[in-house]
């Protein structure tokens, strides 16, 4: 059974937090002491793993938390938003 589709960013997250060599416990302990106590390492994971939805508040937060600003978190080509919008609207992945 295919798993919900609910994010675009999380690949981005998952590359910039990387790419910053921080760890998914890392990044949740930074999220928590700017206030998003429900976002452990299992909600990042699942953020990144595009399973979990990402309110526009938590995406400010979570550029803050990687020193990116939000469209730098949010950078998509027009060819990965076109071909991913009808699942994301359906809520499905591929």
């Amino acid at each position: 059974m295919p798993h919900r589709f609910r994010n675009l960013i999380g690949p981005s997250i998952r590359a910039w937090r990387m790419n910053r060599g921080i760890t998914q416990d890392e990044l949740a302990a930074r999220l928590q002491l700017s206030g998003l106590d429900h976002l452990d390492r299992v909600a990042v994971a699942k953020i990144e793993s595009q399973i979990r939805s990402v309110y526009d508040f938590e995406v400010i937060v979570l550029a803050n938390a990687l020193k990116v600003t939000v469209a730098e978190l949010m950078a998509v080509g027009p060819k990965e938003m076109e071909k991913a919008l009808p699942d994301l609207v359906r809520g499905k992945r591929g």
